[in-house]
């Protein structure tokens, strides 16, 4: 199994640094640049062209636009509401030092969103998607949201779900988890797929041959 983890591209709120959870925003034009980018990068990531391949987004606007430009419109999307964001709450909106102003050293991890959720609930939603991809064959393409999205990848390897404090993630990154020996491990994390350069033959992350069939 293998499962490639894309953060939809950026949106006004996330170039602001501002929580965005359940408001529905769609992507800038530097988002929809840095969904191509990593359409590229994705078609150099799925091999084989007769290899299963699934593909799965937050049904947030900002998330959904991201996969249609990788993945092509005519691509089936199963939208999951499992994907969605962490719902910030009250702090909907907001910086961290905005937030920091009215509740000094607040944590996300730690301290979670009054009338929100917390970093555990997210990731009860986490295990329940992560289960469904038990035994399947090939990859599953999953686009989300920075913080869920790190909270998948430690609950995939076997952390706790405030244990993805310790992962970074920027807008459109990608990254692979895969269990070659039957345990999960994190084969790439927050490739920037801006990084690319279309006069070069391979990319600079590992295992990446641009020259491989388009997906």
């Amino acid at each position: 199994m293998r499962i490639i983890l894309i953060r939809h591209g950026a949106t006004e709120w996330s170039v602001a640094s501002r929580h965005t959870g359940l408001t529905d925003l769609p992507l800038t034009a530097l988002g929809e640049e840095q969904a191509s980018s990593a359409a590229r990068v994705l078609r150099a990531l799925v091999p084989h062209v007769d290899e299963p391949v699934r593909n799965f987004s937050s049904p947030l606007r900002r998330s959904l636009q991201t996969a249609v430009i990788v993945c092509g419109s005519g691509a089936v999307i199963v939208e999951d509401s499992r994907l969605r964001e962490f719902h910030y709450g009250d702090y909907e909106g907001l910086t961290t030092a905005e937030i920091r102003d009215s509740r000094p050293g607040w944590d996300i991890w730690r301290d979670g969103c009054p009338n929100g959720e917390t970093a555990e609930e997210v990731g009860e939603r986490v295990d329940s998607f992560l289960s469904s991809l038990e035994g399947a064959h090939g990859t599953s393409v999953v686009f989300s949201h920075g913080h869920l999205i790190r909270v998948l990848a430690a609950r995939a390897v076997g952390l706790s779900a405030v244990q993805g404090s310790i992962f970074s993630l920027e807008t459109a990154a990608i990254s692979i988890i895969e269990d070659p020996r039957g345990e999960r491990e994190i084969k790439l994390w927050n490739h920037d797929p801006s990084l690319h350069d279309s006069s070069r033959r391979t990319f600079d992350a590992p295992g990446i041959d641009s020259s491989s069939p388009t997906y």
